[in-house]
């Protein structure tokens, strides 16, 4: 490595200096590159990172460029090129601290070292997790705290392509390494196939072998109305109540014994009696003071409706049981490619909501209902749709649970991964509660404005730099880092899904 790659020029600010690069030296000197150059006063190295590179020609001015169209001429003579730093801070106990004094112009640049890099970004290796190396240095590892990634959630922001359930794979990898609980909710089937020797995947879905339930007494008013978009106010309110009657009478119920109570109040409607044997459940007054209120088409309309919920075969009443969707060292794939939006909304909803609730039981020690003895990690893709930024004409079920979790999941064991194509898309509230930020490639600029102004870690310069970012790299900022860096994200383990299809190989192929 060299000594130095060249001094320091023009005006230096605590924020910022330029330094013109030595001849011979213009190969070590890149983007996201580490420099030191000593302070002013204290000659303490100062450590700082290159944002930009410009090449100026003092003999070819920008006022030429009108001449130059109309001639051949060019001249190498008089080119320096020059870096734009940003000034980090100096080394200290607790990482690093903001200089107080500025650079001398004239001040020798030299490259980092290696060590002082790995010591800033030094982490516990019993408890953080390997995603890759420096874009800039192979050399040196990028560890972040998996105590911090989990317990103040964390962000996979990138463009289609870029990478980011590849990025995922390899967190969810590292976490299956130390032997943690790991949920996804899966809307492309992407994940199913991912399998860490020595731990265990389980896939859910809609069909199969492995099929998630929802436990049906657990299912609020929303949750009918948004499985059942055609439901009237009438029936609604008829909905509550009979939900409301069914849960003092059954400890758990499923969608039967609701209809079983539609049909009595059917019956008690039409002929005064019933032959169900769902009627002597149910003390006849409460059955009558439900038959004045509302008229026989609307119990028929509901019972036609929470017959066609019924016929999904997704709710019954237990439910898939939460441990066994929560275990250690297991993965956990929601599939829910076979699933319709809003039975994805209702299962993510449900499910969290469950887990949540159950975290928070155990850790108070208080109120009915299972308990969970296992923190776990959630991770959301296509979050935009399960969080999104507004709700247009419907009510986006999972959003209110997810911001919940979002705000109070730290302090019940409770981690949540946002990954998203679209962060323009997002709920800012739940955006913002992600402390850490995976983010790759992303081009759109209202994408890459919303990020700045949602999360308070990605500063103006991170977010220029994102159009440039190369497929698999990614800029790693927040609290499970202790240094933003440009990473180079590691190859991952395990199988890879929801690659990109090769349309005109798959073409030659068939047309022989």
């Amino acid at each position: 490595m060299p000594d130095d790659v060249g001094q320091v020029i023009g005006t230096t600010t605590l924020r910022l200096f330029r330094f013109v690069i030595k001849e011979g030296k213009e190969n070590f000197v890149k983007r996201d590159e580490f420099v030191i150059v000593p302070e002013a006063v204290t000659g303490r190295d100062v450590l700082g990172v290159v944002k930009e590179i410009m090449i100026s020609n003092e003999l070819l001015p920008d006022e030429f460029g009108r001449d130059l169209r109309l001639t051949d001429m060019v001249l190498s003579e008089g080119e320096y090129p020059i870096a734009t730093v940003k000034v980090l801070g100096y080394e200290a106990e607790d990482g690093l601290e903001t200089p107080r004094h500025g650079v001398y112009p004239g001040a020798k640049v030299s490259l980092a070292p290696d060590e002082l890099i790995k010591r800033l970004l030094q982490q516990d290796l019993s408890k953080a997790a390997h995603i890759g190396s420096l874009s800039t240095r192979d050399s040196i590892p990028v560890h972040i705290s998996i105590n911090e990634l989990i317990s103040r959630h964390c962000a996979v922001l990138a463009m289609t392509g870029a990478g980011k359930s590849y990025t995922v794979g390899v967190l969810i990898e590292e976490l299956l390494e130390k032997k943690g609980s790991v949920i996804v909710f899966d809307p492309h089937g992407e994940y199913k196939e991912l399998k860490m020797p020595g731990s265990e995947t389980k896939v859910f879905g809609v069909d199969g072998d492995l099929k998630i339930r929802v436990e049906v007494s657990t299912l609020t008013s929303s949750d009918y109305a948004n499985l059942i978009p055609d439901i009237t106010a009438t029936q609604r309110d008829l909905l509550d109540e009979i939900v409301s009657i069914a849960s003092r009478f059954y400890d758990k119920y499923d969608l039967k014994n609701v209809l079983d109570l539609l049909s009595v109040v059917y019956d008690m409607k039409n002929t005064g009696n019933s032959q169900n044997g769902a009627a002597e459940v149910f003390p006849p007054e409460i059955i009558k003071s439900v038959t004045k209120k509302v008229s026989l088409s609307t119990i028929g309309a509901l019972m036609r409706r929470l017959r066609r919920l019924e016929r999904m075969g997704v709710f019954n009443v237990d439910g898939t049981s939460l441990d066994v969707i929560v275990a250690p060292n297991q993965l956990s794939v929601i599939n829910l490619s076979e699933a319709d939006e809003r039975i994805s909304e209702t299962i993510i909803a449900a499910t969290t909501r469950n887990i949540f609730d159950a975290r928070k039981r155990f850790v108070k020690d208080e109120g009915d209902g299972p308990r969970l003895e296992i923190p776990t990690f959630i991770v959301i893709e296509e979050a935009h749709n399960f969080a999104p930024r507004s709700m247009d004409e419907r009510l986006i079920l999972s959003r209110s649970i997810l911001r919940k979790i979002a705000r109070e999941g730290r302090k019940f064991g409770v981690g949540l991964c946002m990954v998203s194509q679209r962060p323009g898309k997002l709920d800012s509230d739940v955006l913002s509660q992600c402390n850490t930020q995976i983010i790759m490639k992303i081009m759109n600029p209202s994408d890459q404005e919303y990020i700045r102004q949602s999360v308070e870690t990605v500063t103006e310069d991170i977010v220029r730099d994102l159009p440039s970012l190369s497929r698999g790299e990614a800029i790693v900022v927040g609290s499970a880092i202790n240094l933003p860096v440009a990473t180079k994200i590691r190859e991952r383990k395990t199988k890879v899904g929801g690659g990109d299809i090769d349309f005109v190989e798959i073409w030659r192929e068939k047309s022989k």
